[in-house]
């Protein structure tokens, strides 16, 4: 996915919530250490896949995305909740994401 395609797929999941102009669009590069886990939190929040590298599978209450995981037969690309990332390589990873911060109002 790229960076554009994320930012219009979260504009109509936005509008889709009722959320016109009142959110954050946020680009996130992270850097994954060879063989380790990381936890983002991010209730509230959508995170866009773009540019996954191979060795690298996350997990959320959205989805997984495994490449090397042959049983998944649907790679999730838009996350939420609390999402794990980790490096199954020998190498480190790059995962960018488009991050989506809704603006809530109470009421």
């Amino acid at each position: 996915m790229t960076e554009g395609v994320a930012i219009e797929i979260a504009k109509v999941q936005m509008r889709e919530l009722g959320i016109r102009e009142a959110y954050t669009i946020r680009y996130r590069h992270l850097r994954i250490d060879p063989q380790t886990k990381r936890t983002i939190k991010g209730e509230n929040h959508f995170f866009y896949l773009i540019d996954p590298a191979a060795n690298v599978k996350i997990e959320s209450k959205a989805g997984i995305y495994d490449m090397n995981d042959f049983a998944v037969n649907e790679q999730q690309h838009v996350h939420r909740g609390i999402i794990k990332l980790e490096n199954t390589g020998e190498e480190i990873s790059d995962v960018k994401f488009i991050q989506i911060i809704p603006h809530l109002t109470k009421k």
